[in-house]
């Protein structure tokens, strides 16, 4: 009996001693750079002229994927995918929201998913999101109802840097409440983030670093802008500034984790939400066909790394495809979570396929759909149908298709220069079967881009409110729009440093107010009409200059125009005679705030209160950048 309870006693010594032992559960760090090149990183091998050591030591200290992709060629889809794991098509959200000037009440991340929050919080995992939204304006959406226990930041696409714009829909926030000034919302959003890591220190914690950062508009300050003097062209050296300055916030984050003894108990992931917009802000695609919103190569792959040093390899280069959909069930696996069959997972656990436990690759196809742009890559073959003649660059009356798409393969022809579809038919049909298949378990979109009402037509949205493509240098935006009108910023013409050519057709028997606009206090211009004669208000990093015509207009229909050359000389005319001229400057960033037709948006470009609508209609307008 004796012997018994000496053995009794010696089990529960090591029993105690095993629970003491058990690994703690490890912290997860979600780091998403907006609108980042895949070739602007130094570790990516394309470009040394901006060093990004900070970032780059995710690659040093991890895995570095160069297959690796994003589901959706532009910010909200691929952010929606992101925090659930699942392909954006299977729950609508398809393109962006749009400005919270114009997005309809119930666009946003369907509230019949789950986030990786909500998936973390039952194992214990404080959550914090820090930085840009993107999935909805209203309280429903709002990250504090997504999983989430901590907010900073704002819920539209895109912000100013250096203005909270606490007046308007879409301030930065913190927690539900206005913040009333920044510094510079980069090293803001970092100190935030390092901040949170800080105070839970003690607990198992997953933070969700969400930079705007580098989309437009191109704004710093000096202690970026001075590094790079060298670079002679404006735009670039205010990218190079941009870039500079988020990788110190990553640093500086990264530098929390090790000071708080926490960096082998931390997972950490890096990627970008989309490829660069190279003509408007000059981010580098390196190697890669097309660009932001594309299914090109250049709007789908991206930098993608992961760390987490004493669990992963350090140092490993990975051309194996993957998708920001492994993040949440890689992140479940680390955290212990059991993956359930009836939350739809559509991601892979990458910790076998890092670790060498698993040579093959983690996915048999990857699949986009964007509107009529399609794509599929399965092993080293793509199928795509891209942005280009006759295929509509959002929304269109008519269904995607794989009809017409081209076929590369990848490992000998990474810029999709060469069409191998005449040669390969075999191989065409072959992925156009399987992303028909795919296709199958796909909804219409919800909403058009911008944020309007759907069009229930098979499994594409019709914009309730006309969105050309997105207009870059050489590529205006066109089309017949009207009074009432808007586009969102991703689908309004890309001005920054570009001329302008506007021109509309008005009719008023007394003619006042906004004809067109895009922009707002910060950036932005509106041509308008006050005390009876046509004015162009342009204003630059806040500056407001306005020309004003000489001559009154007259009650009536008139073709009105204004040009803004490249040299800064502005035009106004009416019936295509010149009633004004003066001189203005381009615009250095592009605008927060889309295009609207017929008023201002919520923040006035010149000095009226928005909406200042006009008093009468307004047809074809249009902006071209010549």
């Amino acid at each position: 009996m004796k012997r018994s309870i000496l053995l009794v006693t010696a089990l529960a010594g090591t029993i105690v001693t095993a629970t003491a032992e058990t690994p703690k559960k490890p912290n997860i760090l979600l780091i998403v750079a907006d609108d980042l090149g895949y070739g602007e990183l130094t570790a990516q091998g394309y470009s040394r002229e901006i060093p990004t050591p900070n970032v780059d030591s995710i690659a040093q200290n991890g895995v570095r994927f160069t297959s690796g992709y994003v589901s959706g060629p532009y910010c909200s889809p691929t952010r929606a995918a992101l925090l659930t794991g699942r392909y954006q098509q299977r729950f609508g959200h398809e393109f962006n929201p749009g400005p919270a000037t114009t997005a309809e009440a119930h666009v946003g991340l369907s509230l019949d998913e789950k986030t990786i929050a909500d998936r973390l919080k039952p194992a214990g995992y404080t959550a914090a999101w820090i930085g840009k939204s993107h999935l909805g304006y209203e309280p429903q959406f709002h990250p504090l109802k997504r999983g989430f226990d901590y907010y900073f930041g704002f819920l539209g696409g895109a912000h100013d840097y250096l203005d909270t714009d606490s007046k308007s829909r879409d301030p930065i926030q913190r927690n539900g409440e206005a913040i009333p000034k920044i510094d510079y919302l980069t090293d803001e959003l970092g100190r935030e983030a390092a901040n949170f890591i800080e105070k839970n220190k003690g607990q198992p914690w997953f933070t969700y670093l969400a930079f705007n950062a580098v989309h437009a508009p191109l704004e710093s300050t000096e202690k970026y802008l001075s590094r790079f003097s060298q670079i002679d062209d404006g735009k670039r050296r205010s990218f190079a500034a941009m870039l500079s300055a988020l990788d110190d916030a990553v640093g500086l984050v990264l530098a929390k984790v090790r000071e708080t003894g926490q960096e082998e108990n931390t997972l950490v992931f890096f990627i970008s939400d989309n490829g660069g917009p190279t003509p408007s802000t000059t981010s580098n695609n390196g190697p890669l066909r097309g660009y932001k919103a594309q299914t090109w190569e250049g709007g789908i792959r991206v930098p993608w790394m992961v760390q987490w040093k004493g669990h992963i390899p350090a140092g490993k280069v990975d051309d194996r495809p993957v998708i920001q959909l492994d993040i949440l069930p890689t992140a479940l696996a680390a955290a212990g979570v059991t993956v359930q069959p009836e939350w739809k997972e559509e991601g892979v656990n990458l910790l076998p396929y890092v670790s060498g436990e698993k040579s093959e690759p983690p996915h048999d196809a990857l699949y986009w759909r964007f509107g009529q742009q399609i794509a599929i890559r399965k092993g080293d073959w793509k199928l795509v149908k891209g942005a280009g003649p006759g295929v509509a660059p959002g929304a269109g009356s008519t269904p995607a298709t794989t009809q017409g798409a081209q076929l590369f393969n990848l490992t000998k022809d990474i810029g999709e220069k060469t069409n191998l579809a005449e040669q390969e038919p075999g191989k065409v049909k072959e992925l156009a079967a399987a992303w028909d298949a795919w296709n199958m378990g796909n909804i219409p979109a919800k909403w058009a881009p911008g944020g309007g009402g759907a069009r229930r037509a098979n499994n594409v949205a019709a914009a309730a409110k006309p969105a050309p493509a997105p207009a870059a240098a050489g590529n205006p935006a066109q089309g017949t729009l009207k009074s009432g009108d808007a586009l969102g910023n991703d689908t309004s013409p890309q001005v920054a440093e570009h001329a302008l050519s506007i021109s509309a057709q008005i009719d008023s028997t007394a003619p006042k107010g906004v004809i067109i606009a895009q922009g707002g206090g910060g950036n932005g211009y509106a041509l308008f009409v006050e005390n009876g004669k046509l004015a162009l208000a342009v204003r630059v990093k806040r500056k407001l200059t306005v020309v004003t015509a000489t001559k009154p207009l007259e009650a009536g229909s008139h073709q009105v125009a204004a040009q803004l050359a490249a040299d800064g000389k502005v035009t106004l005319t009416v019936d295509g005679t010149t009633v004004g001229q003066g001189q203005a400057t381009l615009l250095s960033a592009q605008p927060v705030e889309g295009l609207t037709v017929g008023g201002d948006g919520k923040n006035a470009v010149g000095e009226y209160d928005a909406p200042n609508s006009f008093s009468g209609q307004v047809q074809n307008a249009k902006v071209t950048l010549p």
